[in-house]
């Protein structure tokens, strides 16, 4: 009787399994097999965790190094070797052992007897950073505080109000308020102890855009506004984001929504970044060049970038040079003493007290100084004028507003694109302060408190957000800042200035404040270089496009909308990769009962050759996510589909099968922790289409809790039962082969 395909897949299963019959030994034939598990199995080598290596105190006895829980270190005892070092770990076992269990015992009679006003207590501290390291303060961490707030001082105020002055259009007492006020409500909330909170010069610009355009469209509507009503209008928008800001912020940390750090990819940031910084410094070559009166009658409040630059093409021949040479020779002090500082960065003795100089600060004094002196406003150079800190009062957001509501819903997208991007900003920042001073953060943590320092920052009407720098933050750790009292003693020096010295800035040219931003733009684009050449050597195609497109996007569009795109993007990459199934084709290592992914290499001929041995027929499929869910099975049936008569997903489906069809489907689920109900609707789908074509499903490696799931849902009896649910690969392949053996002694005795 000729052989039927049916038939041939049973002899070439039996053959496959008996072909190692005789060199197998008994533990490679158990379904519990070592060799199996080790590969397969939920407590094989994939699945165990690297521990930590304990911090050692030296051993008075002996002069070496023992951990600090008792154990040898590592190479101690008599020769350092395996052997010596297991007794010694023997040897002191008991003790250890009796050790943990008097901390275990200690700290359940301390459960037993706390108070709920000690429960209480440790969770104010917690949720209050400030509960926790001010108890442990001390006078030598004081000091090291007031020189890094003092230093922080000399730069945040000059750049907070270059960013108000130069990118928001509005009075500078606006920038430093910014960099005052959530500095301090943050030093009581926040979880990193270096963290400089204030103005950043992207959402400076983004909030600069908004408002020019919406100053634009007030005066079309109702004719040009007086001085006086412009800085009304301009106070109150900027009120208004800063509080939704500040409120959409802390939402995010309430609900837990700490995880966005991760939604934006790095080159999608470095493509916005890049454009801001080159839309910012085309806007300060501007005023550098003592222009901007031009400007803004030739295109209005608001003008694109390509206007900027035709408009700088134009009239650069027409620059006022005693503002250009005031402006080159400021540019030239504070870009030469940065690229000092970073010279004798790593020398020792009286070069480190280089780092503390002020450049910013001794730009701002002298200018101003000469400024008074010289009467530069006389020749023409542009000057703060006469400022005060008594234009910003205390009041609710939009409270007398009579177009509150329509500003509002207006600046609603806006405020949502600062919150996230100032959110990312200042958990980047956090996260490289924590990771180079080895302490923890929460993200949702740093929400709440960024959310609530700008909400407290919104009643002070005018005054700018405020969230996180990492370039200003690795400037205070570099000074000496250990906590956040750093940061409470910057926002109270930055108000003092604010206060009392602010009327002394009167003469300060405008243009230094642009030299200021320019600076800061520079340590911005320094960065892109590198981004750019290491997408290049990883052959980062993909990233560098999208880098690519956020980039012209940002600059040639707007700020906004690049901004939005990124997000978007991101948005989708993340959809995509977590509806992505990880499955893994496995196959038998020849002469043993353990099962491996079936890696292919290229040929020399184009070709991929497989490093397995397959059972022919059986398809055995490695799952290798951790849950299953709607998002991951959606495209389950077509994958396996495509595995099944191509392999590897290397293979075009335009091309012919490279596979017969699979009689045998066996799943792996060791890496599996659970099953939503989604997923179970597709896997009894999937199994009641094998069963109409005839194929055999064995389920492998279950967890309790996901086989559990599989029986509620009726998956298993769809299956044929608890035959089908087999401990290892292995021994579903050994029940598979006793099947096919006994179909094959029935099949003889009907002929």
């Amino acid at each position: 009787m000729p052989a039927t395909p049916r038939t041939q897949s049973q002899q070439a299963i039996t053959g496959e399994l008996g072909r190692d019959s005789d060199s197998a030994t008994a533990n490679e034939r158990s379904p519990l097999l070592p060799t199996s598990t080790a590969h397969n199995g939920p407590n094989g080598p994939h699945r165990r965790k690297a521990k930590s290596m304990p911090a050692l105190k030296p051993d008075p006895a002996s002069g070496s190094s023992t951990p600090k829980d008792g154990r040898p270190a590592a190479g101690s005892g008599s020769g350092g070797t395996p052997q010596s070092r297991q007794e010694v770990a023997l040897a002191s076992l008991p003790a250890r052992l009796e050790r943990a269990a008097s901390v275990a015992q200690k700290r359940e009679e301390a459960e037993r007897n706390r108070t709920q006003w000690q429960v209480l207590s440790v969770k104010a501290r917690y949720y209050i950073p400030v509960l926790q390291w001010l108890p442990q303060y001390t006078l030598k961490k004081f000091v090291r505080d007031v020189v890094a707030a003092l230093t922080m001082t000399s730069v945040i105020a000059p750049q907070a109000m270059s960013y108000a002055t130069s990118l928001v259009h509005a009075n500078p007492v606006s920038g430093l308020f910014g960099a005052s006020v959530p500095a301090m409500i943050y030093s009581v909330l926040g979880t990193c102890r270096q963290l400089s909170v204030g103005p950043e010069a992207a959402l400076s610009l983004l909030t600069g855009e908004i408002i020019a355009r919406f100053i634009e469209e007030e005066e079309h509507a109702h004719g040009r506004m007086s001085e006086g009503d412009k800085a009304r209008f301009v106070a109150g928008l900027i009120t208004l984001i800063t509080f939704q800001s500040g409120l959409v912020t802390f939402l995010l940390g309430f609900f837990r929504l700490g995880f966005l750090d991760a939604v934006l990819s790095r080159a999608l940031l470095r493509g916005f970044m890049t454009a801001v910084a080159i839309t910012i410094f085309v806007a300060q070559l501007i005023p550098i060049l003592g222009i901007e009166a031009g400007l803004t009658a030739e295109y209005g409040a608001s003008s694109t970038f390509e206007q900027k630059v035709g408009y700088l093409i134009r009239h650069c021949g027409d620059a006022h040079r005693l503002t250009l040479l005031i402006s080159l020779a400021g540019l030239v002090v504070l870009v030469s003493m940065r690229i000092l500082k970073k010279v004798v960065a790593s020398k020792r003795g009286a070069w480190r007290a280089f780092k503390y100089i002020p450049q910013v600060l001794l730009v701002v004094v002298v200018s101003t100084t000469c400024s008074h002196i010289f009467r530069w406003e006389r020749s023409g150079v542009a000057v703060l004028g006469h400022v005060s800190a008594g234009s910003v009062k205390v009041q609710v957001p939009l409270w007398g507003w009579e177009d509150g509501r329509k500003w509002a819903t207006k600046c609603l997208s806006t405020s949502t694109l600062i919150a996230v991007l100032g959110f990312l900003d200042s958990i980047v920042a956090a996260k490289d302060m924590a990771s180079k001073y080895d302490y923890p953060i929460s993200p949702n943590r740093e929400l709440c408190a960024l959310g609530f320092a700008n909400l407290c920052n919104s009643l002070c009407s005018g005054s700018l957000m405020g969230y996180g720098s990492i370039t200003r933050s690795r400037l205070a750790a570099s000074t000496g800042a250990t906590t956040q009292m750093a940061s409470l003693l910057t926002g109270t020096f930055v108000m003092l200035v604010t206060y009392f010295l602010l009327q002394f800035l009167s003469p300060l040219p405008k243009c230094i404040l642009a030299t200021i931003v320019c600076v800061v733009v520079f340590s911005i684009l320094e960065e892109a270089p590198e981004d750019v050449m290491f997408f290049w050597r990883m052959s980062a195609w993909t990233d560098g496009a999208l880098m690519l497109l956020t980039f012209f996007l940002s600059l040639f569009v707007s700020v906004e909308v690049g901004i939005t795109v990124s997000v978007a993007l991101s948005m989708v990459l993340c959809i995509k990769h977590s509806t992505a199934m990880r499955i893994k084709i496995l196959g038998r290592v020849p002469g043993t009962a353990s099962f491996e992914p079936l890696d292919e290499d290229e040929t020399d001929d184009g070709l991929f050759a497989s490093l397995g041995e397959e059972v022919p027929g059986v398809l055995i499929v490695r799952i290798r996510d951790v849950a299953l869910t709607f998002a991951n099975t959606g495209p389950m049936k077509e994958r396996l589909r495509r595995l099944e008569r191509y392999g590897h997903g290397r293979h075009h489906p335009a091309e012919d099968p490279r596979r017969a069809e699979a009689s045998v489907i066996i799943f792996d689920l060791g890496d599996v922790n659970e099953v939503d109900a989604s997923a179970l609707v597709i896997l009894l789908e999937l199994v009641e289409a094998y069963s109409v074509r005839s194929v055999l499903v064995y389920w492998t490696q279950c967890h309790q809790k996901v086989l559990a799931r599989l029986r509620e849902a009726g998956v298993i009896e769809k299956s044929g039962g608890d035959r089908f649910v087999q401990p290892t690969v292995f021994a579903a392949l050994e029940e598979l082969q006793e099947t096919v053996q006994n179909a094959g002694q029935s099949q003889v005795e009907e002929v």
